[in-house]
């Protein structure tokens, strides 16, 4: 969270912002408002949006993280660098009025107090999906899929409920955390929970259901290649695509074979670990030369 300290923009002030920011590269969307009756700024009773950047546009990927680290056994998504879906990172953030960031088109109006909401979470049945709070080796709240969610909410401004402050808001390091693989999809809405609206009331009326989508877990369908030798190599993502000061341990991909697909049949031919690299492969060197079926386990949720 950026510290709260009001002050009057200046060149040297905005390039040591924008430094900042560079350091997390990440797509942002961000809170504003629909501007109904279009004078350019931010009026009571008027209905919050996502004004810069479309959730709905976007599939986030969740990769698998091995036990013993942060978000270990879950799959996650935080703002780590990594080779894999690089650009899937994000934060919800809230645009400023100019008090703490340049002014942008559309902000909230000066006393909102902006959340989002989690309204809803649909995904694999039985499933959990969460989220991470930066520093934290607990998670924060984890939702059963396709149940109620209680209508949570998170802060995203990083002022107070007070009439004189910015809506302003960019909290970084928040992982989202899913526990099976599959699709999920997380109804979100932004809301107002100032009291500085007529009354005691909020400022702004909420946004609308935005679902944001998420993909946990990958296709680990190989390609297969026989050799020369009459050997076969299979490649597969190699799904870890995250590196974290230099330290990450590998998933151990299990490589199966039959040569039946009956019950009982399949046979453990190697152990793989997945790197940062795109892909990793592995080399059948005894592969049958008839036909073969191949199976790959991951037991990255169990120490």
């Amino acid at each position: 969270m950026r510290p709260r300290i009001k002050t009057m923009w200046n060149t040297g002030i905005l390039t040591c912002i924008l430094g900042l920011h560079a350091a997390h590269a990440h797509q942002h969307f961000a809170a504003g408002i629909i501007d109904a009756n279009l004078n350019g700024s931010a009026d009571e009773g008027e209905t919050l949006r996502f004004a810069q950047g479309n959730p709905e546009t976007a599939v986030f990927h969740l990769l698998a993280r091995p036990v013993g680290q942060r978000c270990g056994g879950h799959y996650m998504l935080d703002e780590a660098a990594r080779t894999l879906f690089p650009a899937d990172a994000f934060s919800i953030i809230a645009l400023s009025d100019g008090q703490y960031e340049v002014a942008s088109p559309d902000h909230p109006a000066t006393g909102s107090w902006i959340w989002a909401e989690i309204a809803s979470v649909s995904g694999p049945a039985g499933a959990t999906f969460g989220f991470w709070e930066e520093n934290s080796n607990t998670m924060t709240r984890a939702f059963v899929t396709n149940q109620p969610t209680g209508s949570y909410q998170f802060v995203v401004s990083e002022g107070i409920d007070d009439p004189e402050d910015d809506p302003f808001g960019h909290i970084h390091g928040r992982a989202w955390t899913a526990s099976r693989p599959g699709e999920y999809l997380v109804g979100i809405r932004l809301v107002d929970l100032s009291t500085s609206g007529p009354g005691g009331a909020p400022i702004h009326a909420p946004s609308r259901v935005y679902q944001f989508r998420f993909i946990a877990g990958p296709s680990f369908q190989p390609s297969i290649a026989r050799n020369s030798n009459g050997s076969r190599t299979l490649t597969w993502p190699s799904q870890m695509g995250i590196w974290q000061a230099g330290n990450q341990t590998g998933i151990p991909f299990r490589v199966m074979r039959s040569d039946s697909l009956a019950a009982g049949s399949w046979q453990l031919i190697g152990t793989v670990h997945g790197t940062t690299a795109d892909t990793v492969s592995f080399t059948d060197a005894s592969a049958p030369q008839n036909k073969a079926f191949y199976r790959l386990e991951y037991p990255w949720a169990t120490p």
